[in-house]
């Protein structure tokens, strides 16, 4: 039963707007068939990416600190044909000998070229050229990547045994902060904060705005139904 009229009227036309505009975020009207939920998450993503963009780049400057720095070691792949995939790609890296028997691998080359030749891919991925790498290798870009990822973790495993721990945090290093984000953001197109601040004030703001909206709905509704929270008065002793 309706014990506020106006403030009925008030939670219900607030209710109609705030459903309105959901349902037309939901509708494929922000570009390439996306609703809103897809064009702010493609926005943020492309931000993220933006902001990642000079921690890659350093990165990779990092390789020419360990040129002419030899290693020799063995690692081990799952089965024989992962042992071949890894095989393939540390053939076409200038100075590293590469023996394969089954799933294990012995690499010994400059680590430097090894560091240099992952930073390489991970910036040709990191720019979107994945063709690049599916031309070099003859397998898709990401699972390229994923290849120099296991593999590069057993490198660290197997220099930590060496205890070389400088060249092992160095592989670890270059995992984090090149192959995870040419991975995760391959495909994803590069923006940055100061070329979009009107897009993001806007969407910022208006989540903020349509979160009190849909919140002061619900209010005058229940206001409108008489359902109200008050605390309870004390009653007087005698």
């Amino acid at each position: 039963m309706i014990r506020d009229r106006k403030a009925f009227i008030l939670g219900m036309l607030m209710l109609l707007s705030f459903l309105g505009i959901y349902f037309y975020m939901m509708s494929p009207s922000f570009g390439n068939g996306r609703n809103g939920l897809e064009f702010a998450d493609d926005m943020f993503n492309s931000i993220s990416k933006g902001s990642t963009v000079a921690i890659v780049e350093g990165e990779a400057k990092k390789a020419e600190k360990w040129q002419g720095t030899t290693i020799d070691v063995e690692i081990t792949a799952k089965t024989p044909e992962e042992a071949a995939q890894w095989a393939s790609q540390y053939q076409t890296i200038q100075g590293v000998q590469v023996t394969v028997n089954e799933n294990a691998l012995n690499l010994k080359g400059d680590l430097g070229q090894i560091f240099a030749a992952i930073a390489q891919d991970c910036l040709t991925m990191y720019n979107n050229e994945g063709d690049v790498l599916r031309d070099k290798y003859n397998v898709d870009p990401r699972e390229a990547t994923y290849i120099w990822y296991n593999s590069s973790k057993q490198i660290s495993k197997a220099l930590d045994k060496q205890e070389n721990f400088k060249a092992s945090s160095a592989i670890q290093s270059l995992q984090k902060k090149m192959l995870e984000p040419a991975y995760n953001y391959y495909g994803v197109e590069t923006k940055h904060v100061k070329d979009n601040k009107g897009t993001m004030t806007f969407m910022l703001v208006f989540y903020m705005i349509y979160t009190i909206w849909y919140g002061f709905a619900i209010y005058y509704l229940c206001q409108g139904f008489g359902i109200t929270m008050s605390k309870q008065a004390k009653k007087a002793e005698a």
